[in-house]
């Protein structure tokens, strides 16, 4: 019997297995599936959960790397004492995928860590917005998760198939799914994401319906909801702290607080990845050096001219990279830049070393 057969429910596998060493024996192995303010919900099974606080050790080891600091989805490895209330937490295994955002301080806080698939969620209502979810898609494919977008309040869309049509032709490859709560039938086809040991995390802002979707999940009412504003349209802001939930079918589901303030650090290949057609076109230019202003045979401002390109991708693309630049001018990139490099390069290593394992290599 595996040791860590108790954690298969909560999404272990052989990528967090590789990372043990001889030494952590003593230590107790776990999940974070809770967060309020400085104290995490660790479970270390389906059925044994308990609150536990960062060593003294580990926050003088990681002061300067808020981003290092335990999130919820992160594995970690704790000791716990009898008599003590709180375990504590000694080590954070590296993650798999990471979802990050500028904190509104000086550092990088951890939205979500771990998961493998991410519902983009945003309404159908006046709170569309195409340049956020540009950032928002943009931040996940950086992550290493899947991005998922969910248009919620189908019902309130004038024309919802052309909205979702419009969608599709502009974020090519991307799953889209419009979805009602009045129509449960709509929601069902989200749930083919939702496989055993898989972890889902729901992102976007406030009052999109985040909350609503989960209960749906859980299939009972554990998050309060509120309806929406009159005024508006828009719903009111319910969750505060983020949890990780266990659903009938056996996936992880999480829950965040709503984001309105989303500003990039240092997702360069997420937003590469989101405009792939945009940077296919600028490699595409007779200089390699073309600032796409006035330059002969650049191919951005041609395709600019006849309408294979959109002003206003062009334009929200500038943008992102201009603050992804900016951002890497401004913070010391060995606080940032080099810690998310790090990050990167230990998952891609544990990610060869379980594939060679897997075909019998190691």
């Amino acid at each position: 019997m595996n040791l860590y057969s108790n954690l298969i429910p909560l999404g272990w596998d052989l990528f967090f297995e590789q990372q043990l060493e001889l030494t952590d024996k003593n230590l107790k192995v776990g999940r974070v599936i809770g967060q309020e303010r400085d104290l995490y919900r660790v479970a270390f099974a389906e059925e044994d959960t308990s609150w536990a606080q960062i060593s003294g050790r580990f926050r003088h080891d990681n002061e300067m790397s808020s981003g290092s600091y335990p999130a919820v989805g992160d594995w970690v490895l704790c000791k716990s004492e009898e008599h003590q209330d709180r375990a504590l937490i000694q080590k954070v295994l590296g993650r798999r995928s990471c979802f990050y955002r500028k904190d509104p301080g000086e550092g990088v806080q951890v939205v979500a860590a771990n998961m493998d698939v991410v519902f983009i969620v945003t309404s159908m209502n006046r709170d569309m917005n195409l340049k956020r979810l540009d950032r928002y898609l943009s931040m996940v494919w950086d992550s290493g998760a899947l991005p998922v977008l969910v248009l919620s309040k189908m019902d309130l869309a004038d024309d919802a198939e052309s909205l979702l049509q419009e969608l599709a032709d502009t974020y090519v490859g991307v799953p889209i799914h419009g979805v009602s709560i009045f129509e449960s039938s709509t929601c069902e086809v989200l749930k083919t994401y939702l496989k055993p040991g898989k972890t889902v995390v729901l992102m976007g802002s406030s009052g999109v319906g985040k909350s609503t979707l989960t209960n749906f999940f859980l299939g009972e009412d554990v998050i309060k909801t509120q309806d929406a504003r009159e005024d508006d349209d828009r719903g009111r802001h319910t969750t505060t702290s983020r949890s990780l939930y266990r659903l009938p079918e056996g996936a992880l589901l999480m829950d965040t607080p709503g984001m309105r303030q989303l500003a990039l650090v240092d997702q360069e290949e997420g937003v590469q990845g989101l405009f792939e057609d945009v940077v296919d076109l600028a490699n595409s230019c007779r200089f390699n050096d073309c600032a796409h202003q006035s330059e002969p045979g650049c191919a951005v401002r041609s395709a600019l001219e006849d309408g294979r390109l959109q002003a206003d991708r062009w334009e929200s693309y500038l943008k992102l990279q201009r603050e992804v630049s900016h951002q890497e001018r401004k913070n010391d990139p060995q606080k940032l830049v080099e810690e998310r490099k790090r990050w990167k390069q230990i998952s891609k290593d544990l990610k060869a070393r379980v594939k060679q394992k897997g075909r019998g290599e190691i």
